[in-house]
């Protein structure tokens, strides 16, 4: 989506040309000619970037900025602010930037120093609301981390060994739900040298196919019909970091290929670009596919496996860590109390012991998901057996997806079984609903509209 620009400013001149110059660029413009008509403008929708003249016909400029960064700041909106002043002291720059500025502009205005702080500012909020979401952490680490497991611990060490390989490829295998991302954040945060950087994710499944390699490798302006500006791809955010990859068996061969040149030479160009670039990257690749049959299949290049799988490590299912599902319950649980604003409520015993009983096709996130729905329906201070909704007992070591369970005393519809199915899926593949279309052999637009008709919540990710 084009960026929103607001301009506040009562020249009438300025406002026609920086509209129609700025149009032209591909944002979306509105005007106002005074603070009042601004601060009803931001009202009625606030804007990604607001131009304020700092002298304004009914108040000061620098005024309305600090009232519109304050309703920023209190509605969450991740607002730029330029301020432009006639008068090129340091004086009026330093309150424009003490009141909430970004950066300031010097009337006459000229257009092109007007686009360009635009693009720059634009650019550093894409930086700072990637960054703060790499900052936000991985969710349940700990109990991860903290495993009682003999497989569990044998993957941790693992992982701590190859952290202190700073450059070293690594390939995460595991089923879905395993918990690879918080494995690969783990492995970013003990590397030395590379800790303090940025750990930059990207699932390979959920980027539309023409939309991965701008992704990947950025691209420039006019590279494609909406590439309105130049953008940086994920191997330049992340460098001097790491760089996870998810869902690594879904990347087609032509990018297969890019992706193999890349590795070997930490080299590329942006899409469109003629000039190339170079970054420093720690690459951690993750699938829940064999890889070896997909190379054997013809669907996965030799030389990229070999390239990925310098370091393998295997993540143990939740059904071969039963002795990590007590703590791990009763850390999902304070965590999802705490977010729904509810009083953190206590396993039964007997509700424990169905919870390690049961096969956990989904592993730790269909855990935290049947977590999440026996506290939003439990009004009790405990969570008993029944309101974890997992059948009879949960006895469930055949590692099915589901039994035929009784509704209300009968056997389900057929639609009942339907929507259940392609809950247990969703939550098998992480929410991935392109994977679940290739399960079930059918469209990608077929499952979409049966979630959509059975109203099915896509599950978090892990």
């Amino acid at each position: 989506m084009e960026a929103s620009i607001l301009i506040v400013d009562d020249e009438k001149s300025f406002r026609v040309i920086a509209e129609e110059a700025l149009s032209r660029e591909g944002y979306r413009v509105r005007t106002a000619d005074s603070g009042a008509a601004g601060l009803r403008a931001w009202q009625k929708e606030p804007a990604d970037v607001v131009v304020l003249d700092r002298n304004l016909p009914d108040q000061d400029g620098v005024e309305l900025l600090a009232v519109l960064a304050r309703d920023a700041q209190e509605k969450g909106v991740d607002a730029l602010f330029l301020v432009a002043t006639a008068y090129a002291d340091v004086e009026n720059a330093v309150l424009a930037l003490r009141r909430g500025a970004d950066d300031y502009l010097t009337k006459p205005i000229q257009l092109p120093d007007l686009v360009i702080k635009i693009r720059k500012a634009l650019e550093a909020r894409r930086m700072r609301i990637r960054v703060r979401a790499l900052q936000r952490g991985s969710g349940p680490a700990a109990p991860l981390l903290e495993s009682k497991s003999a497989p569990m611990r044998a993957a941790l060490e693992s992982a701590r060994r190859v952290a202190q390989s700073p450059s070293t490829s690594v390939l995460l295998q595991g089923e879905s739900g395993t918990g690879k991302e918080v494995i690969a954040r783990f492995i970013h945060e003990q590397t030395p040298g590379r800790s303090a950087e940025a750990f930059v994710e990207l699932n390979c499944a959920a980027i539309a196919e023409g939309l991965l390699e701008s992704e990947l490798f950025g691209h420039e302006r006019g590279a494609f019909t909406d590439a309105k500006e130049s953008k940086r791809g994920l191997f330049e955010l992340a460098d001097g970091g790491t760089l996870f990859l998810d869902e690594i068996g879904e990347l087609t061969p032509a990018l297969q290929t890019k992706l193999l040149r890349v590795l070997e030479t930490m080299r590329f160009r942006r899409v469109g670009g003629t000039r190339d670039l170079s970054a420093d990257v720690r690459v951690i690749a993750a699938t829940n596919r064999n890889l070896s049959d997909e190379v054997a299949a013809g669907r996965f290049r030799l030389d990229l496996f070999h390239r990925l799988d310098v370091f393998h490590l295997a993540l143990p299912t939740l059904r071969e860590r039963r002795e990590d599902i007590g703590d791990l319950s009763r850390f999902l649980l304070a965590a999802i109390a705490q977010r729904l604003l509810k009083p953190v409520r206590e396993l039964t015993p007997e509700a424990e012991k169905m919870l390690r009983s049961y096969a956990w096709p989904g592993n730790v996130r269909e855990l935290r998901n049947v977590l999440e729905r026996a506290m939003i329906l439990e009004n009790g201070p405990q969570l008993t057996a029944s309101s974890l909704s997992l059948g009879s007992g949960g006895a469930r070591r055949d590692g099915s997806f589901f039994g035929v369970e009784l509704i209300d005393g009968r056997p389900p519809t057929l639609a009942e079984l339907e929507k259940l199915y392609l809950e247990r899926l969703l939550v098998h593949t992480g929410g991935n609903r392109t994977q679940v279309a290739r399960l079930l052999d059918v469209s990608y637009p077929t499952v979409a509209k049966k979630i959509a008709d059975y109203d099915i919540p896509i599950p978090e990710k892990l």
